[in-house]
Order: C-alpha cells, then structure tokens, then sequence
C-alpha cells in the first residue's frame, strides 16, 4: 500500500474512528455471506481487498459495528481508485434478529444448541461521487449451529437495488468451522450479481480478546476473478 498516499490513509482512519463502514457481509470481514448472530461487542476493523481485476488498485475500508437492545448496527466506508479515479461509498444498515427456536421448549442442552436461529438485514449505500448514487440490499439470514461438530451452517437471500440498476438477486451459503477457540476456517459460495457466482474460503486467527485478524481468497466459479484480502478487527466494550 506504499502508493496509497498519506491523505487516502488518514481520511479512512477518520472514517473508521466516527464509524463509517462500507460492507455487504459479516461484521469485522470481508465475507459475503452474514451469519445470524450479532456483535456481542462494539468492532473496529480496517481491511485491504484487490479487487477482481489484474489492473484495479487495491481497496481500503473502515469499518464499526455495534449491537444494542438485541439489534446490531453498523456504519461505514471503503475507497477504492481504477486508472486513477477515486471512488467512495459509505453504507448504514442494521440487523434484527427474528425468533425461530421458540419452539424448543424445555429441551435439553443439546437440542437447544441445534435450534435454528434467523435474522434480517437491511443496507442503505451512498456513492459519494454521484449525487443521487444510492442503492438498498434487504435480506434474511438462517443459521444452525451442528450440535457438539463446531460446525455451522448459514445462508442469506434477499436482492438488492440501485438507482440506476435493476432488482438483482442476494444469496448465498456458507459453512463455519470452529479448529478452536482462536482459529476458524470459513467456505462461502455467493452470488451478487446476474450470471456472477463466485466462492470464497477465510481464515480467522484470534489471538486474544481484543483482537482479530483474517486473510481471504475467492474466486469466480467461471472465468478468473481472483480476489485476495486481509483484515485486522479490534473488539472493544463489554
């Protein structure tokens, strides 16, 4: 990021310190795919994509969410210049989660942890170069946690919309695997965008408390869109 000067630098850091944030995926990542469950602390990440394109430079984001009342927010932006165009979006949006395991009743322990669990969300993104460049995704999350496998599943489908695009779908499944309390292996498949499906695999490292760190690699099931990412998250609150 040696190109990327000091003022690109500093003014997503401010950014990041007012919390604005810019993603369509799970909080404190670049994935794709949201799981059901919301922030149990305030999260501040910084992260660094390559965009699909062997040409693009690569972009930069600021991120924070927060949950509060058993809702999650977030707020955001990323920066992003192609042939030395330079591009900003800022997004706000929220998740509520919706109760599916009322169900359960008296269970055992182990029949509770297989409940089912489910959330919506709700973005609202602003290009900043474009004065009317808005666009709104909407979509439901479901998730289940296997039991005693350290293994859970989750999937999103909804659409999104732009100005000046039309209606497009939102879907996508994902798989979790917890190696250990510090280590976290994450395979998603998506798609985004008509005729575009792609996958993605991450690992997450969390070496204490207060701290995350993650690289990524995807790609597009057809034709080669290789994208590459790294993130550092920093968890603070209760």
């Amino acid at each position: 990021m040696a190109y990327i000067n000091n003022t690109a630098i500093l003014r997503s850091l401010s950014c990041a310190s007012i919390s604005l944030y810019y993603s369509m995926s799970a909080a404190a990542s670049h994935l794709e795919v949201d799981d059901p469950a919301l922030a149990d602390r305030c999260e501040l990440e910084m992260g660094w994509q390559q965009p699909r394109s062997d040409h693009a430079r690569p972009q930069l984001n600021a991120a924070t969410t927060c949950s509060r009342n058993q809702w999650e927010w977030h707020l955001g932006l990323v920066s992003n210049a192609n042939n030395d165009i330079r591009e900003e979006q800022a997004e706000v949006g929220i998740k509520l989660p919706l109760n599916l395991n009322s169900h359960s009743g008296s269970g055992s322990d182990s029949e509770q942890q297989d409940d089912w669990h489910s959330a919506v969300v709700i973005n609202v993104q602003k290009n900043l170069e474009i004065s009317n460049g808005f666009a709104t995704e909407a979509f439901g999350i479901v998730g289940k946690t296997l039991g005693d496998s350290d293994v859970s599943l989750y999937a999103n489908l909804g659409f999104t919309h732009g100005f000046t695009q039309s209606t497009q779908l939102l879907a996508g499944i994902a798989a979790a695997y917890e190696l250990s309390s510090q280590h976290r292996l994450i395979a998603e498949l998506y798609q985004k965008e008509l005729s575009e499906t792609a996958y993605q695999f991450a690992y997450q490292h969390t070496p204490q408390r207060q701290l995350q760190l993650e690289l990524n690699l995807g790609n597009a099931l057809r034709g080669n869109a290789l994208q590459l990412g790294a993130d550092i998250t920093f968890y603070f609150g209760h």
